[in-house]
């Protein structure tokens, strides 16, 4: 893992700052018969933000990132305003596909330098109400399934078990 720059250092240990972090969500489907798919940008802030040439639109979300500790993985969770209805429309759209969720943690006065991220995520138990559109966020499908898909019980395989 790359380590903050000084600046975010010095601002997340002052004990007052002016600073302020912002994360950059990007949310990407894949696209059906070789078209493209859909890219939603997003910032957890009061106005747009250009990052890096990428234009991020303004909207309420909440994201919870994974803790860094030796526990089993759990998955983050993601919910974001439901202000716009083009938001639920294109995840719905996109159930039967591959939604790709990438977060990166950036400074107001700094949006070109990621402080963190870009950290990448498969969206999976999206719900929706009136209110949110919110989900869970898994690294690679790979801590919430089981592996292998067979198991090996005394039942099945007597020899195996003394």
């Amino acid at each position: 893992m790359s380590r903050i720059t000084p600046e975010a250092t010095e601002a997340v240990l002052a004990p007052e700052t002016e600073k302020v972090f912002l994360h950059l969500l990007t949310i990407e489907t894949s696209g059906r018969n070789n078209t493209p798919g859909v890219l939603l940008r997003f910032v957890d802030n009061n106005q747009h933000i250009t990052s890096r040439g990428c234009e991020y639109t303004a909207a309420g979300f909440t994201i919870i990132l994974p803790e860094q500790t030796n526990d089993a993985q759990r998955p983050c969770r993601l919910a974001i305003d439901n202000t716009d209805l083009l938001i639920y429309q294109e995840i719905k759209k996109a159930v039967f596909q591959d939604i790709t969720v990438s977060v990166c943690v950036i400074m107001a006065d700094t949006p070109d330098v990621y402080e963190r991220g870009p950290l990448k995520y498969k969206l999976r138990n999206v719900r929706a109400d009136k209110e949110t559109v919110s989900g869970e966020l898994y690294d690679f499908y790979l801590n919430d399934r089981k592996f292998p898909r067979g198991t090996y019980t005394p039942e099945d395989f007597e020899g195996m078990f003394f």
